[in-house]
């Protein structure tokens, strides 16, 4: 009995010190300059180096591995130097994209909230840092961060939250993803005369990689068209992905008649 008495008390300590230290990290992240109070004289010159190579141009040889080493020796007391570098505009943009990244690998998935404001940032790359921070920490359930990225402004973020939603399998974005087919800021040129994007084809994709079964027959029916044979291997892996059939690789007339078969219903919506 007294041997289940110890370690049970040993349990409830190690829980105990846990929580402390997990409220310390989220205290450290909401109020970085309060860690200051923590840093003996050594880390105070040393994070001070830190911060001044992020000063530096991005293209220095050598900067991004020495940012990472030095910050990986500090930890979480490199944090409040990571967003400082995040929050202010008077450094490169490659180098708040790496403080983004590093902020994500020191503190993990607490870092998660904070990094997904980003989003809302005036630069496009700071918008994608935000997002390929979320990827790497696997957040799947960010979904307004990854659905307000797919209306970006910016293709690239479109495009990197593409990859997040393919990558995490978030099919509840699945009609967003979907309606980005008809977004003609995916298109380029005049009305009338617009040609697609290369992004359409992440689209395509994307569909197919979170198994919306609704652009089954729509995507049947946009394979059958010789003006999407550009299109043919993207929505060939869709279909495949959606029904779990595989089609035959011989050519793109067998292709076609393959997958003319799950066409059961016109093709709803605006014309692609």
């Amino acid at each position: 009995m007294k041997l289940l008495t110890v370690i049970c008390l040993f349990g409830l300590i190690n829980l105990e010190a846990m929580a402390s230290n997990q409220q310390d990290s989220i205290k450290l992240l909401k109020h970085p300059v309060g860690g200051k109070n923590h840093l003996v004289k050594e880390d105070l010159v040393t994070l001070e180096r830190l911060e001044n190579m992020f000063t530096m141009d991005a293209q220095t040889p050598g900067l991004s591995a020495m940012i990472k080493r030095h910050t990986f020796k500090h930890r979480q007391k490199a944090v409040p130097v990571l967003i400082k570098v995040m929050k202010e505009d008077k450094y490169p943009e490659q180098n708040r994209w790496q403080a983004t990244m590093l902020l994500g690998q020191v503190m993990g998935k607490k870092s998660a909230p904070f990094i997904a404001k980003f989003i809302d940032h005036p630069h496009w790359m700071m918008r994608v840092a935000s997002l390929k921070a979320l990827l790497a920490l696997k957040q799947d359930k960010y979904h307004h961060v990854y659905a307000k990225g797919l209306k970006d402004s910016s293709l690239i973020v479109r495009v990197q939250a593409l990859d997040n939603i393919s990558k995490m399998k978030i099919s509840p974005l699945a009609p967003q993803v979907w309606s980005m087919m008809y977004d003609q800021s995916n298109y380029s040129g005049d009305a009338g005369t617009r040609k697609r994007t290369s992004i359409v084809k992440s689209i395509i994709r994307t569909v197919g990689d979170i198994r919306f079964d609704q652009a089954k027959a729509p995507l049947a029916k946009l394979i059958q068209k010789p003006k999407y044979k550009d299109l043919i291997e993207d929505l060939d892996y869709s279909l495949e992905k959606i029904t779990g059939e595989i089609s035959p690789n011989s050519n793109d007339e067998q292709r076609r008649k393959f997958w003319s078969k799950v066409i059961v219903t016109k093709t709803n919506g605006a014309k692609i």
